[in-house]
């Protein structure tokens, strides 16, 4: 018998998690400024900065109950759920 989730962290923090693939899905499709000269893009290591960041701040929410992206959109758009 499978046993039950306690928490369901990939849907509660999907924000995170999207963003989080998303930096990896530009960095597999070669989306750096050191590649394509294009300035959106940003630096390797701009990227691999903010990927650490997204990660750490990911791993900060989950460790510490704190609300997740889509939680804190949902209340300030007066309890929306999303």
């Amino acid at each position: 018998m499978a046993e039950e989730k306690k928490l369901d962290i990939s849907k509660r923090y999907s924000i995170e998690i999207q963003n989080i693939n998303n930096k990896l899905q530009q960095l597999e499709d070669g989306r750096i400024y050191d590649l394509t000269n294009a300035q959106m893009d940003g630096y390797l290591s701009t990227n691999i900065g903010q990927l650490k960041e997204m990660i750490a701040d990911l791993l900060y929410k989950i460790e510490y109950g704190e609300d997740s992206r889509k939680e804190e959109l949902g209340k300030n758009m007066g309890g929306i759920k999303l």
